[in-house]
């Protein structure tokens, strides 16, 4: 009899843990009857935007949304529901709700009252504490969207409430530049060297055309001296990749062109470098083999030497798109520093494959053979090399 209450009693647990780990939060449903819902229980609405691939969403969905604590919160407070974003059903509600807030990566978190307004939004994997206090916070009128958007149009010249609207702008998925500009009209040059107004310029300007880049590159140092050196540098590498490197992975020349020579301008060996790797990117893209050579020899030793990947990867490309000796020899020449940096054998074979387009066929025997030595020694497959060398034989 005890042994049989204690089986049942163990099953009951056994089910009970199974049941509390299933996610209830956050089911996918449809909007319009959310919204419904929302207007009859007069509660707000979280919506998760999430994609089936993306790991941040299934971390959450396995790990948060089955926290008691979480359930507790998001039942009480939100009437709650996700969407695939990818979906022909989540791309519709996207654009629906684009005046409101933009989904630019997953999972996504709006949070909207019964009238559809935005109240707030996040973006990226949130643990438990940090997920219930952004719920938390979007209850509260003075955190809300709209609020901080009135507060700061009723005085555009304070600078607490241009911060935090720019922060809720950033956040919603929109360029702040247009609020921060309208902020700095009623300041003069004088009166930007602070630490708030650097935190303003820092969150709100970030497209690198506008006009106050160019004024944090003249007054580097009078903004230095308001926040760090360091911090007024790691924005302008910011704006740099922010802004050109979708243009680079685009091979959008026309728009990398007229926006480049402004990040050139910042003179920070760190844009410098990523300069260097864009151009490589564009000019590839174009075809343009001729500007590519150009960027790679001038610059190739101070960007990329220690970077075994980028040298392999311009090796390539000269062996693939370029004739010239010249141009071949330095080909070989980064082939054989990225070998230096940590042997493989698709190196050994690129420089073989280097060397035969030369006809230079001696050094092509001499590495072919060094590479076959090493990938017996870790036992590496040779098939490639192999058939190299008995190519090379009939040289």
């Amino acid at each position: 009899m005890n042994k049989l209450f204690f089986y049942f009693i163990f099953t009951f647990v056994v089910y009970t843990s199974l049941f509390a780990q299933k996610q209830t939060l956050f089911l996918d449903a449809n909007y319009e009857s959310i919204i419904a819902e929302s207007k009859r229980e007069n509660k707000p609405v979280a919506i998760m935007f999430y994609a089936n691939w993306c790991s941040h969403c299934k971390k959450m969905k396995e790990e948060v949304f089955v926290d008691s604590d979480v359930i507790k919160f998001f039942s009480e407070s939100y009437i709650c529901f996700a969407v695939d974003a990818e979906s022909i059903t989540g791309t519709a509600l996207k654009n629906k709700l684009q005046t409101k807030f933009l989904v630019k990566s997953y999972p996504t978190f709006a949070f909207i009252d019964k009238n559809e307004n935005l109240l707030s939004c996040i973006s990226g994997e949130l643990k438990k504490e940090a997920f219930i206090l952004e719920g938390t916070k979007a209850l509260i009128t003075e955190n809300q969207f709209i609020f901080l958007r009135d507060k700061f149009n009723s005085d555009i010249s304070n600078p607490e409430n241009c911060l935090r609207f720019i922060i809720a702008t950033r956040k919603a998925g929109f360029d702040a530049t247009e609020i921060t500009q309208k902020y700095l009209k009623t300041k003069s040059e004088s009166e930007l060297f602070t630490e708030l107004n650097w935190k303003i310029i820092a969150n709100g300007i970030n497209n690198i055309d506008a006009k106050e880049v160019s004024l944090i590159v003249a007054k580097k140092e009078e903004f230095a001296k308001a926040a760090s050196l360091t911090r007024v540098e790691k924005k302008l590498i910011f704006l740099a990749a922010d802004n050109l490197k979708p243009l680079a992975d685009l091979g959008d020349t026309l728009h990398y062109n007229k926006k480049r020579p402004i990040a050139a301008s910042f003179q920070i060996r760190k844009v410098d470098s990523l300069l260097f790797h864009y151009d490589l990117t564009i000019d590839s893209y174009s075809q343009n083999w001729k500007h590519y050579k150009k960027t790679a020899e001038y610059s190739v030793d101070k960007f990329a030497w220690k970077d075994s990947t980028t040298l392999v990867e311009i090796a390539n490309n000269y062996l693939a798109y370029i004739e010239d000796k010249k141009s071949l020899d330095h080909a070989v020449s980064l082939a054989k520093q990225a070998l230096t940096l940590g042997e493989s054998l698709d190196k050994y074979i690129l420089i073989v494959n280097l060397y035969n387009k030369e006809k230079e066929y001696n050094n092509a025997l001499i590495y072919a053979n060094k590479g076959k030595a090493v990938a017996t020694n870790f036992g590496w497959k040779t098939e490639k090399l192999d058939k190299l060398l008995e190519d090379l034989k009939k040289h």
